[in-house]
């Protein structure tokens, strides 16, 4: 009796403990995702290691009424809470982040990655989790063509001088980058008919050029700095349309030395 008593009493934890947990494919166990709460849209932001990221500004934003949102900040754990208006009626809602990083002087707001960029009620709630990477798509649901994370840099070369195809750029990462991370040396060729290097990790880079066709340095220069070309420049991105902007540009001129 002792011994059917037992068993039952095991058998019924285990269906507990299976019941709140669910199999992945490798048939791992991994916790069920945090429950919604009504009229709350909750979550953590981490960064690409996995760690917090505190101070992350997010904000849910109404898709049936313009300009009407309610801001929420992450405390040090990288968590957050946004208490939505009351009502049905409230319709529906996104959330969207950013983080403020003070870089070279100045305040760099980075967009956050969005695990899940669908609408949700405002009545229902919500749990929306984001990243603060570098590169990569801005939301899990973005296509191919979405603007992505990284910077953007535009080349501009010497007329009948550079061709455009032949140009190969070195960029080595002239101290941490915005987020803190080291960087690595990137050397990217510009693709067929498109002037510009896409989704670059975002912070200042001492950058050269050179021609593929013969393998002599190019000159560059930044746009607008009216600087003569040089065999190398350092340059710093910044915002690409408007102070408070998250889509980072820089713009360089190439020409022959």
């Amino acid at each position: 009796m002792y011994r059917t008593s037992f068993f039952i009493a095991l058998l019924g934890a285990g269906i507990t403990l299976f019941s709140s947990c669910k199999i992945d494919a490798n048939d791992a166990v991994v916790p069920e995702p945090a429950s919604t709460q009504k009229r709350i849209v909750k979550g953590r932001v981490v960064d690409s290691q996995g760690k917090p990221v505190p101070n992350a500004e997010i904000i849910a934003s109404s898709t049936d009424y313009y300009n009407k949102t309610t801001t929420g900040y992450t405390d040090a754990s990288g968590n957050y809470r946004i208490q939505l208006p009351n009502g049905i009626a409230e319709g529906s809602y996104t959330a969207s982040g950013t983080v403020t990083i003070k870089y070279h002087g100045q305040n760099f707001r980075m967009a956050l990655y969005e695990e899940d960029s669908r609408v949700f009620s405002a009545y229902d709630g919500a749990v929306r989790n984001f990243v603060f990477r570098l590169t990569g798509k801005r939301a899990a649901q973005d296509d191919a063509s979405a603007l992505p994370l990284g910077g953007k840099i535009e080349v501009h070369c010497e007329y009948d001088q550079v061709i455009a195809e032949n140009v190969e750029l070195t960029l080595e990462p002239a101290g941490p980058l915005v987020d803190g991370s080291a960087g690595t040396k990137i050397v990217r060729m510009l693709p067929k008919n498109i002037d510009y290097l896409n989704d670059i990790p975002v912070g200042q880079y001492k950058i050269t050029a050179r021609d593929i066709e013969s393998g002599k340095l190019l000159g560059v220069s930044v746009k607008d700095s009216f600087k003569p070309y040089a065999t190398s420049v350092t340059a710093l991105f910044k915002e690409a349309n408007f102070e408070g902007d998250t889509n980072y540009e820089l713009i360089l001129l190439v020409g022959s030395l």
